[in-house]
C-alpha cells in the first residue's frame, strides 16, 4: 500500500491522536501492573491494600475507556485515509480490552477469599499476572515503533504471541491446582468465581495477542 499508516501525522494533524495512543497504552500498562499488586496484597491477607489497589486499577481502566472514546471521536474528525482510521480504531479497541479484563479480574478478586487459597494457587496466579505485565510491556513497545519501524514491530508482535503461549501453560498449571487441591474456606460459589478469575487473567493475554495480530497485519501492509 502506497499510503503509510500515520503518514498523515504532522504537527497540525494527528499529533494529538499519537499522544492519546501513548497515554492510553500507559494507562493500560498501569492497570495490568495494578492487578499484580492487588493479587500480591490479597494473597498476603492485606485486605485494605488489596481494595486500594483495586480502586486504583478501576480508575486506570475507566480513564483508559474514556480516552478510547475521545480517540474515536478525534479519529472520526481526522483527515486520514479511511483504511488507516479503521486500523487505528481497531487497534485501540483491542488494547482497551486488556484494561477491561484486568479490571474484571480485580473485581472478582475483591469477592473471593483468595488469602485462604493454597500457596500453589497464589503462586500460579502471581506468575500469570507477571507474564501479563511482560506481555503488555512488549505490546506497548510494539505499537510505539509501528509507524517508524514496521518490520521491528512484527518481531515484537511475535514476542507477544510467545508470551501468550507461556501464559497458556501457566493457566493449565493453575487449573490443575484448582481441580486437584482442597480449598478450605471456599464455598461452591467462590470456587466458581476463582475459576472465572483465572479465565480473566488468561483473557488479558489473549487480548494482548489479538492486538499484536492487528499490529502485525498493519506492519505487513506498510513495511
Amino acid at each position: 500500500m502506497a499510503k503509510r499508516l500515520f503518514g498523515w501525522f504532522t504537527p497540525k494533524r494527528g499529533e494529538k491522536v499519537l499522544e492519546m495512543v501513548e497515554e492510553h497504552l500507559e494507562l493500560t500498562k498501569n492497570a495490568v501492573e495494578g492487578l499484580y499488586k492487588q493479587i500480591e496484597a490479597t494473597a498476603s491477607g492485606h485486605e485494605a491494600n488489596s481494595r486500594s489497589f483495586y480502586e486504583s486499577l478501576s480508575q486506570m481502566e475507566m480513564k483508559a475507556d474514556s480516552l478510547r472514546r475521545e480517540m474515536v471521536e478525534e479519529l472520526s474528525k481526522s483527515e486520514m485515509f479511511p483504511e488507516e482510521r479503521e486500523d487505528l480504531m481497531e487497534m485501540v479497541r483491542a488494547v482497551d480490552w486488556v484494561a477491561d479484563w484486568s479490571r474484571e479480574a480485580g473485581r472478582i478478586l475483591v469477592i473471593i477469599p483468595f488469602d485462604k487459597a493454597p500457596p500453589e494457587m497464589k503462586t500460579a496466579a502471581l506468575n500469570m499476572s507477571k507474564t501479563n505485565i511482560n506481555c503488555v510491556e512488549v505490546l506497548a513497545e510494539c505499537i510505539k515503533i509501528l509507524p517508524s519501524e514496521p518490520q521491528k514491530a512484527i518481531g515484537l508482535a511475535n514476542e507477544v504471541e510467545i508470551l501468550e503461549e507461556e501464559l497458556d501453560e501457566l493457566y493449565a498449571i493453575a487449573r490443575k491446582i484448582l481441580a486437584g487441591q482442597e480449598f478450605h474456606g471456599f464455598t461452591t460459589g467462590a470456587m466458581i468465581l476463582l475459576n472465572e478469575f483465572l479465565d480473566a487473567l488468561e483473557t488479558v493475554a489473549d487480548w494482548c495477542e489479538n492486538t499484536a495480530d492487528i499490529v502485525r497485519a498493519i506492519s505487513v501492509r506498510i513495511g
